[in-house]
């Protein structure tokens, strides 16, 4: 049935859940579009699912509103939980921190209705400071889901570009298709307080391999909470090492997606190109400003994660060749 399964994915989300069901509870949607709160509790030990209904009971129950488990720790697990329990179409992925503005749900939905061809839809954010901005941020702005993914609106080309997993929406039939072929996401994204990414990126990149569109609509916005628990030097040198791994595996998608040489010699190319990546730039570490050591940094153990697992990228291009071409 057409129409929009919001998933809310949670862990020990009771004091973000507020302001988010709020911002939920004041979409403005036409009568004819369907809507409903799938609201995914990832092995919480706090009171989040009790507290959500309480919170959307309180709000006038506007829609309904789920509640289901999934103990599997992960936000991808909590995802894919998700979309097993969505009534409808379009799935619309809405972190437990992401207050979207009123028109969001319509917009999608409208944006899915009017584009058959569409797989993926995303917008953008600014941030919303429990405490004082730190004077890093805003070069560290992206690591966070903030800002815009890409410049303008439209359909992102076959390349590196991505939307953002926070706000973003999939039709069931692109996730079907996938499933078809066999896609199985390597990176799972965050694990309860543990530090993981790129979970997100991978998905769209899949998307594209298989031919379905995606696109980005500055139409589509929201506030991104930042907690000050996360607004720190500290967390954000977890958060960029959390990202060698990321980094590393979704290169190996790009690879593909620029249709870049795969054969014994390309690969041998692309391991010495690795290696004096790391030597010639290992030295400039120290003499660069903690912004843009953190991320040289991050590429030069991107690349010497190719060098040791050169194995592991060639079992894994061919499977995304093979799902490129399935």
């Amino acid at each position: 049935m057409m129409g929009v399964s919001v998933v809310v994915c949670c862990y020990n989300s009771s004091e973000r859940l507020p302001k988010t069901l709020e911002h939920l509870a004041k979409q403005k949607t036409s009568e004819n579009i369907q809507w409903e709160i799938i609201l995914v509790d990832n092995n919480s030990t706090d009171d989040t699912g009790k507290l959500a209904i309480q919170i959307w009971s309180a709000l006038g129950n506007p829609k309904n509103l789920s509640v289901v488990e999934e103990k599997q720790i992960g936000l991808s697990y909590a995802r894919k939980r998700g979309i097993d329990e969505a009534s409808y179409e379009v799935i619309l992925f809405c972190d437990d921190d992401n207050w979207l503005q009123s028109n969001y749900i319509e917009t999608v939905f409208n944006k899915f209705n009017e584009n058959t061809e569409l797989g993926a839809l995303g917008g953008w954010c600014k941030p919303v400071f429990e405490e004082t901005r730190p004077e890093w941020f805003d070069f560290f702005a992206g690591n966070f889901a903030v800002g815009k993914p890409v410049k303008t609106t439209g359909f992102l080309a076959n390349d590196n570009s991505y939307i953002y997993g926070a706000g973003m929406a999939i039709h069931k039939k692109t996730l079907k298709e996938l499933d078809r072929k066999g896609f199985k996401n390597i990176l799972s994204d965050r694990k309860g307080t543990a530090l993981s990414s790129g979970g997100d990126v991978e998905l769209i990149y899949a998307i594209k391999l298989i031919g379905h569109r995606v696109c980005f609509d500055e139409n589509l916005f929201f506030y991104h909470f930042m907690p000050s628990g996360r607004m720190h030097w500290g967390y954000l040198l977890r958060l960029r090492k959390s990202m060698y791994w990321s980094n590393f595996v979704l290169g190996i998608y790009r690879d593909a997606l620029k249709n870049e040489k795969f054969d014994f010699k390309s690969i041998l190319k692309k391991a010495k190109q690795a290696y004096l990546y790391v030597r010639n730039n290992k030295k400039k570490l120290k003499d660069m400003s903690r912004y843009d050591a953190l991320l040289l940094k991050n590429q030069i153990q991107t690349r010497k994660l190719y060098l040791r697992k050169m194995l592991f990228y060639i079992v894994t291009r061919k499977k995304i060749e093979a799902l490129k071409n399935a």
